[in-house]
């Protein structure tokens, strides 16, 4: 009965059927890569990775071509259910790449055969900021390969603003029902699925059946984009790239629960267990910043209105926070430690950064990337630049393309042209979005995240961008949209 179970949520179906196949999905995915990861030594696993992706991308092309909506939806679980990972390649070359490139392609192809021209110039702000942000990337690449960047490092930063070319199918996307139920209950799945992965990885840590340097760490470092610190008590913090619009997410469900007053609304507490996860997640990952941006994405959806409402969320969810963060840290240190030292830890090093080996180089960082943004400030130093600077974690000098500070590499990269281009894109999206509160608080967490990491232009942070842009249009019930789909 419960597989069968579907709910409506503001005029969505969620469908817990659809839940259940994306965290198959999900898994299988994972579970694929680690056996045939397209990084093993074995070649033959290799090859077996690149016949999976082909066959991916083949069926997504041939339903891309025939205008049918399960082309668009293969490339939405790509994205979703296959997280920041580097899971399924092609020659070296992410399927999430290709699939873009084909499905911009054959986007173009149907709206040029069709005249379709108004897709694009109907919205001729976003056209205009799009192609002033292309402009000051090419730019920027050139800029780049001049001043003798690695041209892998450039080619790298290069590929995440493509992903902004999903913004003209996608306002069409999401004037479809089954397109936005889907995908729904894809990112359901995904915060599951990432709830019940994370923790499966501790548990291995902690119980000693996976090690550091083992080939579960590396395929996890490595092909999953993860990080695994030993805190040498029993308890590892695990940190993965796709848990970047962990916070963002939280707060938009947070907000749904504020604002919500309607019963029919309300997908039997599916919203609230979802958060209590997203909340479960961020007790492992332990990334400061995030914290700063709940933090101050929960005070900005205070309202007198619903004043009482707040306190009573608000105080429910930082109860569940401390719950599971000491029920976590007590059964990885067998009841050594509430672990309540060392969140302390990490908070007190947002204003007393030499405390903590990270914080400090992030502090250390900050002269060289000034000395770089002050030598090339127009046009800033190109896409791929990297910064050389001394770390206190290996005792050395190290040369890193990470700048961990992501408006200040913005500036170092492209310029304050760039910055400013990037600015106007900003101030636009708020224009758009800032009478609907559950968005709002989302893109502002994603702006304070972008403080100390690369949330903004990071693929994940562009894709979630790049639906904000597009304002939710409503969906409508025949699940067509004019160009994209003819189911």
């Amino acid at each position: 009965m419960f597989s069968k179970l579907k709910i409506k949520l503001q005029n969505l179906e969620l469908s817990t059927k659809q839940i259940l196949g994306g965290l198959m999905i999900y898994f299988t995915i994972r579970i694929f890569s680690y056996f045939f990861s397209p990084g093993t030594p074995l070649y033959e696993a290799s090859i077996i990775n690149w016949i999976i992706s082909g066959a991916i991308l083949a069926a997504a092309v041939y339903f891309l071509i025939k205008k049918d909506m399960r082309g668009w939806i293969i490339i939405a679980a790509e994205m979703i259910l296959g997280g920041a990972g580097n899971f399924l390649e092609i020659k070296n070359i992410s399927l999430r790449t290709i699939l873009l490139v084909f499905a911009a392609g054959i986007f173009v192809f149907h709206a040029v055969r069709d005249k379709k021209w108004k897709l694009f110039i109907e919205n001729k702000p976003i056209l205009l900021i799009l192609a002033a942000l292309y402009t000051a990337v090419a730019v920027s690449a050139v800029q780049g390969y001049l001043l003798g960047n690695n041209p892998k490092l450039i080619l790298a930063d290069c590929i995440p603003y493509l992903f902004f070319l999903y913004y003209f199918p996608l306002k069409q996307l999401l004037s479809s029902v089954t397109f936005r139920s889907t995908s729904v209950n894809m990112v359901f799945a995904a915060i599951i699925g990432n709830f019940i992965f994370t923790y499966i990885t501790l548990v291995g840590f902690s119980s000693g059946i996976f090690i550091l340097q083992d080939s579960y760490y590396h395929w996890f470092r490595d092909v999953a984009g993860g990080k695994i610190t030993n805190f040498n008590t029993g308890f590892f913090r695990i940190v993965l790239n796709e848990q970047l619009l962990m916070i963002p997410i939280f707060l938009y469900l947070f907000s749904k629960q504020l604002f919500i007053t309607t019963k029919k609304n309300i997908s039997l507490g599916l919203s609230q267990i979802s958060a209590g996860m997203l909340l479960a997640i961020l007790t492992i990952n332990l990334t400061r910043i995030y914290f700063m941006s709940l933090f101050a994405g929960i005070l900005l959806l205070f309202s007198f209105k619903n004043w009482k409402k707040w306190f009573l969320y608000s105080g429910s969810a930082f109860v569940i926070f401390i719950s599971i963060f000491i029920f976590t840290h007590v059964a990885a240190t067998k009841g050594d430690s509430l672990g309540l030292e060392y969140l302390g830890i990490r908070l007190q090093s947002i204003a007393m950064p030499q405390t903590e080996d990270s914080s400090l180089s992030r502090m250390l960082l900050l002269p060289k990337i000034m000395e770089k943004i002050q030598d090339k400030p127009i046009l800033g130093n190109g896409l791929g630049d990297t910064v050389t600077v001394y770390s206190p974690v290996f005792k050395q000098n190290i040369t890193t393309p990470h700048f961990d500070w992501g408006y200040l590499e913005i500036i170092a990269e492209v310029g304050i042209i760039g910055l400013l281009v990037w600015l106007a894109l900003i101030a636009y999206c708020l224009k758009l979005i800032y009478k609907q509160r559950g968005l709002l608080v989302t893109l502002i967490a994603l702006l304070i995240i972008n403080l100390t990491s690369p949330a903004l232009f990071h693929v994940m942070g562009i894709i979630l961008f790049t639906f904000l842009l597009t304002n939710t249009k409503p969906a409508t019930r025949t699940g067509k949209t004019p160009l994209l789909a003819s189911r």
